[in-house]
């Protein structure tokens, strides 16, 4: 083996062989990360990712011995593989995780250590614990307390009581595509969570000293904010808190949507993009001066170049100052190393080695936070800022070619020749050549980064801008300027309002642009688009598609034939790509399967419907209390789109409760839905009326369920067997849990009784006609509740499996301990999402399957 990889080594390009030396290490990390972590681990197939990143390692260290640099790459696999547990293993007894009682109130005390965040229905405090219990005991942790009711807010340094918070360790809806909450707040520190619903439980005890930096970050903030605040009052102000200080929590949900369909939230979202634009004013800024002084005080100094290296250190103290200012937010911390490692690459000669300092903050980071390699955030700036880079060390490579510059200059060329004036152009043509620059560069670094960060956006948030590429060209230069310019004012207008103030004005202005031209393209349908997730597979091809037109592009600027088999990996890839794109369940050959989802909602119900004809049925949609967490939103359509479902064929609600209603609206928002079966006129409550009329407005067409008479989907049919026609039943009648729709599925040998929130009382009901009752499978009533699931109605059904859909923990103690004795006495195997995660039944008619995820 050790011969063949020397052979393919050598038979390499010199240029190929030139990999950056930091490249095998973070790739041997990286390995060990992603076989850690399920989501990459079992990328396409298990263990195939961090495999493939180990033996590339391997291969660019290798060697015709087994060398150091191999026995580093193997130890930096395992450490990769061992590093995200570190913090749990090296956890201290007295944690908070040891001692909660899940589902039960308790007693805390604690220090709020950081400004609480004050929602319009909510309120969260960071609670670094003292105490747990009663008698209290100590421990700690942290704790992130939400409060859901008004009350005068605590600040940062209160010491405070909590005497009935329902404290629980954080867990994930357990279904396939779903956002990890879980890792995300780990990543910010947080062990519990903590609710509180009697606010008058709450007590401050005195207050305890901040540490010295934390007191003055606090207080220079608030300055800053205020100093804001007075020199732009109203929307503007609202959106330059958010785009300058990251602070978002005020700015109006329309505004917020507006940014995401046009492909501009990255500029809400303080990153390495923003501390780029500060660094950027400051060298534009600083340069100047610095040439003036060392050319009067060092000319020798100035003549050598030291300019750029003193600039680059000075630059060095307003990124580290915006990185203060912001906040220790993780985004900008992970930014202000990567900025600074740039910076830095300047001062000691190595800018024509950024790539490998841009690798080894990168590498840096990721021994910071080891799990920051499956956040969204770091992906999209790791592969925004490579991106760039790659593509700018090929336009080096091309322009230093001496065959490549003969002729007219190209946009390259352009691009990349120094912007010294030409003592023979006049100042008119050097302004056209700096805007062609300007606009070369725009359109150049916006395709790059839209191309890089692609995949991320879709696998993260199954949604695309279609006009994000061009706005952006025209946004993020204006935003290059009106970030820095509104920070330096508003330091100014700490000290004088007046002074900051002379040129708000045109300031204004460039805001209310920055409000006026989002909205209005968002207006347009072609905005942007949600996406289903394409297959795994799908990664590999665009890639590779990125990466052969780019050696395509730059064997073409050095006036090379390109070979037949580059194209041909080309064009296949981009064929490939576009199809598992367009059809993301090409490969989902269903042919006579039947498949049933139950989905982890929490406290609520919805399942999904997959027939062998590749049509689809929601029945229910979840929903939370107040609507706290948009469950169609943030739990149903990921899975939907993990499904690679573009479209819903049949939408139905069991009855009208929220926890199985109000996701149906989100839904209805997100994916076009073809046809709602309704329960008639005489089950129309308000809100059953609410989510029709919408459905309606969304162009889905109506049929109608009557009892008894199935409807036919392929080879299944759907017979609603409850409820029927009552005399003297009101005819708004709000549709309860006794009205709940009982649906009856058959497909060929095998049966399934669907049956929403009914009681003791409909259940005496149906079995009365038992031959329409026995199923093979029960959607246990009403999440397993003690008053439902009789056992008259059990043996009527006579199912092999009972399936429930319940909250972990939750308050009613659904599937209640009773109900759970009655099967099991009556040999019915159960499953339960609280427990099981998602229940996914396929069938062929004949025999069925179970499957869950209870990956957490």
């Amino acid at each position: 083996m050790q011969h063949t990889l020397s052979r393919i080594h050598e038979s390499l390009p010199l240029t190929a062989r030139r990999a950056p030396p930091t490249l095998p290490f973070l790739l041997a990390y990286m390995s060990g990360l992603c076989g850690f972590f399920p989501a990459t681990r079992y990328f396409i197939a298990p263990g195939l990712l961090p495999l493939v990143l180990f033996l590339f390692a391997l291969f660019l260290t290798h060697d015709k011995t087994l060398s150091r640099k191999s026995i580093i790459v193997l130890c930096l696999a395992g450490f990769g593989y061992l590093a995200p547990a570190l913090p749990d293993l090296t956890r201290s007894s007295n944690n908070i995780i040891y001692h909660i009682e899940e589902g039960k109130t308790s007693a805390v005390k604690g220090k709020i250590i950081s400004p609480p965040r004050v929602l319009e229905n909510r309120t969260y405090y960071m609670l670094e614990l003292e105490s747990f219990g009663t008698p209290p005991q100590r421990v700690n942790g942290i704790a992130r307390v939400s409060v859901y009711k008004q009350h005068d807010i605590f600040k940062a340094g209160d010491r405070v009581g909590f005497d009935q918070v329902r404290l629980k360790i954080p867990r994930n809806f357990k279904n396939p595509g779903r956002f990890d909450y879980r890792l995300y707040l780990k990543s910010k520190g947080i062990d519990v969570t903590g609710t509180i619903s009697k606010p008058e439980t709450m007590k401050r005890s005195g207050r305890f000293d901040l540490p010295f930096w934390h007191a003055g970050l606090h207080q220079l903030r608030s300055r800053l904010v205020a100093s804001l605040e007075k020199l732009f009052p109203g929307e503007e102000g609202t959106l330059l808190k958010a785009m300058v200080l990251g602070m978002k929590d005020s700015l109006p949900t329309e505004v917020r949507e507006n940014y995401i369909a046009t492909g501009l939230a990255h500029l809400m979202a303080v990153s390495g993009l923003h501390i780029g634009f500060v660094a950027a004013a400051s060298y534009f800024l600083l340069w100047p001066i610095v040439f003036f002084i060392l050319s009067r005080l060092k000319p020798d100094s100035a003549r050598a170049g030291h300019t750029k290296k003193v600039t680059a250190v000075l630059c060095l103290i307003p990124v580290l100052f915006y990185m203060v200012v912001v906040g220790p937010k993780v985004s900008s911390l992970r930014a202000g190393i990567m900025v600074s490692a740039l910076l830095i690459a300047v001062l000691v000669d190595r800018q024509s080695s950024l790539f490998n300092v841009f690798l080894s903050a990168g590498f840096i980071i990721l021994l910071w936070k080891p799990a920051s390699i499956m956040d969204a955030g770091f992906q999209l700036s790791f592969l925004a800022v490579g991106g760039i880079l790659l593509v700018i060390t090929l336009l080096s490579q091309i322009n230093s070619d001496p065959v490549a510059r003969m002729g007219e200059p190209t946009w390259s060329q352009k691009l990349m020749r120094t912007s010294t004036p030409d003592t023979q152009e006049s100042m008119g043509q050097y302004l056209k050549s700096r805007f062609e620059k300007i606009l070369i560069g725009g359109v150049l670094i916006s395709v790059t980064v839209t191309a890089v960060t692609l995949p991320v956006l879709i696998y993260q948030f199954n949604r695309v801008s279609l006009v994000g590429v061009f706005l952006n060209i025209l946004m993020v230069p204006l935003a290059s300027l009106l970030i820095p310019t509104v920070l330096l004012m508003i330091m100014v207008g700490t000290f004088s309002t007046a002074l900051a103030a002379l040129p708000a004005w045109p300031i204004v202005e460039i805001t209310r642009f920055f409000l006026w031209l989002p909205e209005g393209v968002a207006n347009f349908s072609f905005a942007s688009l949600y996406v289903p997730t394409p297959p795994s597979l799908w990664l590999v091809f665009y890639f590779s598609a990125l990466f052969s037109g780019l050696l395509i592009l730059q064997t073409k600027a050095f006036n090379k034939e390109v070979g037949g088999l580059l194209k041909k990996s080309f064009t296949v890839s981009v064929l490939v790509a576009l199809v598992l794109f367009s059809w993301p369940r090409a490969f989902q050959f269903s042919g006579d399967t039947l498949t049933i989802s139950m989905l982890d909602v929490g406290q609520g119900e919805s399942l999904l419907i997959e027939f062998p004809t590749g049509e689809t049925l929601v029945m229910d949609g979840g929903g939370f209390y107040k609507n706290r967490l948009d469950v169609g939103k943030r739990v149903v359509a990921p899975y939907l789109w993990h499904r690679g479902i573009r479209n819903i064929d049949y939408m139905v609600a069991t009855h009208s409760d929220n926890d199985h209603i109000r996701g149906l609206h989100s839904l209805l928002d997100l994916f076009p839905v073809k046809h709602f079966l309704t329960l008639g006129e005489g089950f129309v409550g308000w809100r059953l009326q609410k989510l029709e009329k919408k459905s309606r407005e969304k162009g889905a067409q109506f049929i109608p369920l009557k009892i008894n008479k199935s409807i036919r989907i392929g080879d299944v049919r759907l017979t609603p067997l409850h409820p029927g026609p009552e005399p003297g039943r009101p005819s708004n009648q709000r549709v309860d849990n006794d009205l709940s729709l009982v649906l009856r599925l058959d497909y060929r040998d095998f049966s399934m009784l669907f049956t929403g929130d009914i009681g003791d009382k409909v259940e005496k009901k149906l079995v009365t006609i038992p031959h329409q009752l026995e199923a093979d499978i029960l959607k246990g009533p009403h999440h397993g509740s003690r008053f439902s699931n009789s056992q008259n109605f059990i043996d009527a059904v006579h199912p092999g499996t009972v399936i429930f859909s319940s909250g972990y923990l939750n308050r009613m103690r659904h599937p209640h301990p009773e109900t759970l004795r009655r099967y099991s006495e009556a040999g019915v195997t159960i499953w339960r999402t609280d427990l099981n995660g998602a229940i996914k039944i396929t069938t062929d008619g004949n025999n069925y399957e179970i499957q869950t995820h209870e990956i957490l």
